[in-house]
């Protein structure tokens, strides 16, 4: 979940938005614009990470984008979530903010 932190870090940091990524204690805070978070939704990018070999990879994919899609309804609507521990342990949360 750390990589797809970092993909989502690049590619926003290429679009319209912005994507904040804040170091927690052992983890890490993503902050997604609300651009960023209505491309996440219109590009099914939780599919992708999915797919990602990971045993929380389909539960995270599968969260972020329904909650992608949720906060896309909203004109300012964005999704934070943080991933904290190792990567052969990661755990974390998801928030979909309006």
């Amino acid at each position: 979940m750390a990589g797809a932190a970092s993909v989502l870090a690049t590619v926003g940091a290429g679009s319209a938005g912005a994507v904040a990524v804040t170091p927690l204690p052992g983890g890490v805070r993503v902050d997604l614009s609300p651009a960023d978070t209505r491309w996440v939704d219109q590009n099914n990018i939780g599919q992708a990470v999915a797919g990602i070999p990971h045993p929380s990879a389909p539960s995270f994919g599968q969260a972020l984008d329904a909650a992608a899609a949720v906060s896309s309804t909203y004109p300012n609507g964005r999704v934070v979530f943080t991933v904290f521990g190792p990567l052969h342990e990661l755990s974390g949360s998801m928030l979909a903010l309006q």
